[in-house]
């Protein structure tokens, strides 16, 4: 086991370059086709190998909402990103389904519960009251309701996993994607692709990292 921790920390090094690198090209003004999606995509080809299979779909989802934000396509992005929510949800829920969380902490923490619950509802609270309202009538309010829902759950999940990793990563993609909603939707924010993009891809290489089958296990047993 040692050898295989060994071998996959440095491929998570190596993964970890390349996708900072990818990263840096992106806010480079190199310019090439859909290259917004090129850093996901650095860290979807890794997840064969280093991820479980829930993380490594909702990789691949999110390399997809990035394509599709590349080309302008808002539904196909938030379609996507709500794929990689669902995924990540059933990673989490998984966790404890599988006894890796029950091994460590027991039952679930009602106190952890009500801490999440209390940090979240505001959040909702300003997405429906100030965003959502803000939407265009039609199928587009659906979806951007049903998709604050899905990512405010996927937020309290990560919370419920006893990781600052997880619980940080959800939260950046949650602010990323509330921003990118307030810019479209309510009023123009200045710098906004950094607003968006630099937690955006911190959430994602956090979710990463963090979800790692041998790093995962090595903290598990710590």
């Amino acid at each position: 086991m040692s050898d295989t921790f060994h071998r996959a920390k440095i491929d998570l090094f190596l993964v970890s370059v390349l996708y900072f690198l990818a990263v840096a090209m992106f806010f480079s003004p190199i310019q090439f086709p859909c290259k917004l999606a090129v850093p996901v995509a650095i860290l979807f080809l890794a997840s064969f190998k280093l991820l479980p299979w829930q993380m490594a779909y909702a990789m691949l989802f999110s390399c997809i909402g990035d394509y599709m934000g590349a080309i302008h396509d808002f539904m196909g992005q938030m379609a996507a990103f709500a794929m990689a929510h669902v995924f990540i949800i059933c990673y989490f829920v998984s966790r404890y389904r599988l006894g890796v969380l029950r091994r460590k902490y027991g039952r679930l923490s009602l106190r952890y519960m009500i801490a999440a619950t209390i940090f979240i509802i505001p959040l909702l609270a300003m997405a429906f009251i100030k965003i959502v309202p803000a939407v265009p009538e039609g199928i587009l309010t659906y979806g951007v309701t049903i998709y604050a829902i899905l990512i405010s759950t996927m937020l309290w999940c990560a919370m419920q996993q006893r990781s600052i990793l997880f619980a940080l990563g959800a939260a950046l993609f949650l602010a990323s994607d509330m921003i990118l909603a307030y810019n479209r939707f309510v009023e123009p924010l200045p710098n906004v692709n950094y607003l968006i993009l630099i937690p955006y891809f911190l959430s994602q290489w956090l979710l990463f990292i963090r979800s790692t089958k041998w790093w995962g296990r090595k903290m598990e047993k710590e």
